[in-house]
């Protein structure tokens, strides 16, 4: 039983890393994409505002939110 917990503990501090740096490609490419857009100044303060708070939720360890919040701008920003 000790060594099946180890064993899952070792997976979870692998995967943590990959996790991380997903939420960072994330953020890196709506980055990209908002830079690229034109859009009215209030949309884009919106948005600025909800990537800040997916950056937020990245470095506190909640990517999953983080990519939900990433992913409603990114909606947001298609509709512009």
């Amino acid at each position: 039983m000790k060594q099946l917990f180890f064993a899952l503990s070792a997976a979870a501090m692998l995967a943590t890393p990959a996790l991380a740096q997903s939420c960072g490609d994330n953020l890196k490419a709506f980055d990209a994409a908002l830079a690229a857009a034109e859009i009215e100044p209030d949309a884009k303060a919106q948005l600025q505002d909800m990537r800040a708070q997916a950056a937020d939720l990245c470095a506190a360890g909640n990517e999953e939110e983080a990519n939900d919040v990433l992913s409603e701008a990114n909606a947001m920003l298609g509709d512009q």
